[in-house]
């Protein structure tokens, strides 16, 4: 859920870049799949045209995970994560030194690339922000501030439905923990009236506000043990 505010999709089919549509081919894949292994042995960049994928790092029985990616998200396979689907997903695939290649020919296309790369950028700072500087349940209600505040629905009563379409142990992967620890953190923040569980990862926020207040109280121990050293 990079969410980087850039269309690429829709980018791709303004008039003048019509030779870059043939460049990406579509490729689908069912759910569950594995896309993409680490180090790819193509060297590509692609778009996500329909479903999600996740993004992980796995090391033997361990896993964590670094995305999600959605509709118009962009990546590359010469890394050395995963990609797996999350439900039957469409991509356009296009090879890295083709698309390099538009780039010196196309400004627009170079504008836009280097703003979306400097999105994917920004999102793997704030992995590494949330990571070293922030608890879990600081890092849960930011994840949910967020993505209530990207796709929530409202509801007729007030408050927002986050429909995330992922486990409880997807979840914990995406947050840097475990189930177990994920489980309390939820029943903790449902006890506290800062949500609401309605089914597998569906999530029913009365109050953002909330979710704020919790961000607040969960960094600021952590700010000042640095403080602390730093003094």
């Amino acid at each position: 859920m990079m969410q980087t505010g850039i269309d690429i999709l829709t980018f791709l089919r303004q008039p003048g870049l019509e030779e870059l549509s043939p460049c990406f081919q579509a490729r689908k894949f069912p759910k569950r799949a594995e896309i993409f292994p680490p180090n790819y042995h193509e060297d590509m960049i692609f778009i996500v045209a329909e479903g999600r994928a996740r993004l992980y790092l796995a090391y033997e029985d361990k896993e964590f995970a670094l995305a999600i990616l959605e509709r118009g998200d962009v990546y590359s396979t010469h890394t050395r994560a995963h990609v797996s689907a999350l439900e039957d997903s469409t991509l356009l695939c296009a090879p890295t030194a083709l698309v390099r290649r538009h780039m010196l020919r196309l400004p627009e296309f170079t504008g836009t690339m280097v703003r979306v790369l400097g999105e994917v950028l920004r999102h793997s700072i704030s992995i590494i922000d949330d990571l070293a500087f922030r608890d879990v349940q600081t890092r849960l209600a930011r994840f949910l501030r967020f993505v209530a505040g990207q796709s929530g629905l409202p509801q007729p009563g007030g408050g927002l439905l986050v429909r995330l379409g992922l486990t409880n142990e997807q979840l914990a992967s995406l947050l840097g923990t475990t189930r177990q620890t994920l489980s309390t953190m939820l029943n903790d923040m449902e006890r506290a009236q800062r949500l609401e569980l309605r089914g597998r990862g569906t999530f029913f926020i009365p109050d953002l506000a909330a979710l704020d207040a919790t961000d607040e109280a969960g960094s600021k121990p952590r700010r000042l043990a640095s403080g602390g050293q730093n003094g």
